[in-house]
């Protein structure tokens, strides 16, 4: 595998889900599992799917790279070339897999057939294919990459039924960087259909596994999941973007958004586990949030007359009543929604913050963080807007979209806290407090992302900032 490693390492800095800003020096191969071609794959020699370590970051990571080893016309480079895999004798190509329809047929059949690969060595990597109880595959037609995600990559897998005619189609993300642990996009989604839940896709299944790392031992976690995909569909952002630019009302979109958000978080309260918080946890989220916003002044010194005014909002909610924690999507927004004819709102993507250790994002949460990461979802649709003209717009339109949505939450919800703990629920002056800490707390993010990637767009949150301290001083 040294030719391969050596390729790897020429190609992954190209990679958009590769943690390392220059060519990985000390990269090292912890293991492989094999898939099998099927007699449709003509020109395939081997399909495999290697896990490789960057040991030198700080923190050491481990990427899976499905790789498939094929015959190539010396004139014609394929989707995901990597190299000329000259082990593997002459005119063989290394291609990564989710562009190769061959990798993705193998994919399909491992979890539709229950199947399962262990590799060779000390250092054995073990895959297992486990679809979901009912889940039907249909015949493979075609694949393709999704573009533009970050983290994963996902591929959409076009299906045909027994007659020939197209079925619905699958998406399978493939994670590439690999955490010991569950990952919370698929446990979450896969609860919530199981629940019954309109409001997730269907799920088909999921490929888990497990291998041996050199600083942690043996570890266990998920390599790819699959579930039906909404084709020619738009995501929530496109659509209230699209409003907002021609001033439509977007109120009760807004309102049923809210209830979608509400009806995802009751079920999830029920099928997972809720845990009342500690003044502990409470005191370590908002010393938490007082760190962020050291860091956002640093980024933006003028912030620093809202100090005051901002550790008072930390203050009452530090002294509120909270609600429970439970699971939650972790990392909503817009972009995560996707408007479904004939199914209203789906959600999407139950990951959470990539940044946030795993163990975190595994861990019950407060469900103001959802609601806060969706309202400064409707204050960018006015703040890209805003950007664009030159000057703030749609200001009303957001306002209004914030307030709809807010309601039709509070319309849909059905609280646990009593059925739970047997306490009376917070009041709305508590979770106003809750609420509009982690509204700022996601402000202040955005201050120090935007300052680093898009200053053109960091009077978006700056302004936030203010209002929200202003909001909270009102009350």
């Amino acid at each position: 595998m040294s030719e391969v490693l050596d390729l790897l390492s020429d190609w992954l800095p190209n990679q958009r889900w590769f943690a390392g800003d220059t060519r990985p020096e000390q990269l090292e191969l912890l293991g492989s599992y094999q898939l099998s071609a099927s007699e449709h794959d003509s020109g395939v020699r081997l399909i495999t799917v290697a896990l490789v370590r960057d040991a030198a970051l700080e923190h050491a990571q481990t990427y899976q790279v499905p790789l498939v080893v094929r015959d190539i016309d010396a004139a014609v480079e394929p989707l995901g070339y990597i190299g000329a895999a000259t082990e593997h004798g002459d005119r063989a190509a290394l291609v990564d897999g989710p562009h190769d329809p061959a990798f993705t047929r193998a994919l399909m059949s491992l979890v539709a057939d229950e199947g399962s690969s262990i590799g060779a060595g000390d250092s054995a990597v073990e895959a297992y294919g486990q679809p979901m109880p009912g889940a039907r595959a249909h015949r493979f037609a075609s694949s393709r990459v999704l573009s533009g995600e970050q983290s994963n990559t996902s591929i959409i897998c076009e299906l045909r039924d027994d007659d020939g005619e197209p079925a619905v189609p699958l998406i399978f993300k493939v994670f590439r960087t690999l955490h010991g642990g569950d990952n919370p996009d698929v446990t979450l989604q896969t609860a919530l259909a199981a629940a019954g839940s309109l409001r997730v896709p269907p799920t088909f299944g999921q490929v888990s596994g497990s291998w041996s790392d050199p600083e942690l031992g043996r570890l266990s976690g998920h390599f790819a999941f699959a579930q039906e995909f909404f084709a020619g569909v738009e995501d929530a952002w496109r659509v209230a973007l699209r409003a907002a630019e021609a001033g439509e009302d977007f109120s009760q979109l807004a309102h049923s958004l809210g209830e979608a958000t509400a009806e995802v978080h009751t079920t999830l309260g029920r099928v997972m586990p809720v845990v009342e918080p500690t003044q502990d946890d409470i005191d370590a989220a908002v010393e938490q949030m007082r760190a962020r916003f050291g860091l956002a002044v640093e980024a933006l010194p003028e912030l620093e007359p809202l100090v005051q005014s901002v550790d008072d909002v930390y203050e009452r909610a530090r002294r509120a009543t909270w609600p429970l924690l439970q699971r939650i999507h972790g990392d909503f927004h817009l972009g995560q929604v996707l408007a479904v004819p004939d199914r209203g709102w789906v959600l999407l993507d139950f990951e959470g913050e990539p940044l946030r250790p795993l163990a975190e994002r595994n861990s019950p949460d407060v469900p103001q963080r959802d609601l806060a990461g969706m309202l400064r979802s409707f204050d960018y649709v006015s703040g890209a807007l805003s950007v664009r003209a030159g000057r703030e717009v749609a200001r009303a339109w957001a306002d209004s979209a914030r307030a709809s949505f807010l309601q039709g939450y509070t319309d849909g919800l059905v609280t646990l806290e009593a059925a739970v703990s047997g306490a009376d629920a917070p009041g709305e002056a508590d979770l106003e407090a809750v609420l509009i800490a982690y509204e700022l707390d996601k402000a202040v993010y955005e201050v120090v992302y935007e300052a680093r990637h898009r200053p053109d767009w960091l009077t978006i949150p700056a302004l936030a900032v203010r209002r929200l301290t202003e909001r909270s001083a009102r009350h």
